[in-house]
């Protein structure tokens, strides 16, 4: 997210992918150190994996859920709950990767919410667990949302909650949150986005 005096990043992907930021950032034209905040969704390894490079590389400050602190500083990362058969496989498989990150010092924690008014952006990040413990969202003052995996589209287009979660009750819960934000747009992590009627379509559907 760009703002007046540079950018906020979302979550830092895999272990291992240097290169591959190197080349988002050469392609953009974002010089790392614009990077003043970076916000962690939540602690699974998709989404920490490369937060100890991406801080040293940009100097930006660490932002997280309280939950998540600790373990963020000795270097784990927040195991993901699988619901499915499937999803138990790929936690088994994921094992070979290893569970260690870097160790890296939360500056920023959040217990309910933060305002991002600090870095010029007219928002907030809410705590909106479920998905995980320490699962956040970001809601901007545009209409803007970013759920992290909080939902997520499928394989047939539809929206639902994927494999891993921890708290489907908790989930809608904070589905209703984002909900009554009456959002424009809703950015899901891994692949698309959705219009409020949609978020609102699937919470009816499942309380």
């Amino acid at each position: 997210m760009k703002y007046e005096n540079g950018y906020i990043l979302v979550d830092t992907g895999m272990p291992n992918k240097n290169e591959q930021f190197d080349d988002v950032f050469l392609k953009y034209g974002v010089d790392p150190t614009s990077i003043q905040l970076i916000i962690l969704t939540h602690g699974h390894l998709d989404h920490v994996g490369s937060v100890a490079y991406l801080q040293e590389f940009t100097g930006g400050k660490i932002l997280c859920h309280r939950s998540y602190a600790n373990a963020l500083g000795a270097g784990r990362i927040e195991p993901a709950v699988a619901q499915k058969f499937s999803g138990q496989i790929l936690n088994f498989l994921s094992g070979f990767l290893g569970s260690k990150i870097g160790c890296v010092q939360a500056d920023i924690i959040v217990d309910e919410e933060y305002d991002l008014g600090e870095y010029g952006l007219s928002g907030k990040v809410i705590h909106t667990p479920g998905h995980s413990a320490s699962s956040l969202s970001i809601l901007l003052a545009s209409g803007e949302v970013l759920v992290g995996d909080l939902i997520r589209e499928d394989g047939s287009g539809e929206v639902g909650l994927g494999m891993f979660y921890e708290d489907k009750d908790a989930v809608l819960e904070s589905l209703k949150k984002i909900a009554a934000f009456n959002p424009r747009i809703i950015y899901l992590s891994h692949g698309t986005t959705i219009d409020n009627s949609v978020l609102q379509d699937f919470i009816d559907a499942h309380i």
